[in-house]
């Protein structure tokens, strides 16, 4: 069975912990209008090639990781990344992967060389998770008021 995913653009993430639909503690993302409960992953969604080359990769449309970015040879910057001679313009977010009562129901897929899989949610040691936490804890400061 594939889990249940979605893509949460910065934007709509704010609105909703504005508005109280969603909460972000230290397991994640909780929205209060469904009570799921989603593993966040720093993520952006690929939504155009701008140089005019052709999308070889294949990347429009798809929401990749930041981790998998890298892995690609990918660089990424605010809203775009480069990838060898190739720029997109993406939009950043997070990739949420819904969680079951008593655990992660399917880790995100990882880049396949060097990286250490998903840990459980108490596993914050992990760097993985210590840097999703810092990024979202860097996005509230400067964006929820």
């Amino acid at each position: 069975m594939t889990p249940s995913r979605l893509f949460i653009a910065h934007e709509a993430l704010d609105v909703w912990v504005a508005d109280g639909r969603a909460e972000i503690d230290a397991e994640g993302l909780v929205d209060h209008e469904t009570s799921r409960r989603f593993a966040l992953t720093e993520a952006v969604r690929f939504l155009e090639e701008v140089t005019g080359s052709p999308d070889a990769p294949g990347l429009v449309g798809k929401v990749k990781s930041l981790a998998q970015v890298a892995e690609m040879g990918g660089e990424h910057m605010a809203d775009s990344v480069i990838l060898g001679e190739t720029a997109y313009r993406v939009q950043p977010g997070f990739m949420g992967v819904l969680r079951a009562a008593e655990g992660v129901v399917t880790p995100p897929p990882l880049p396949a060389a060097g990286l250490k899989g998903p840990r459980g949610p108490r596993d914050s040691d992990d760097p993985m998770h210590a840097q999703t936490l810092a990024a979202l804890q860097k996005f509230f400061l400067n964006n929820v008021k």
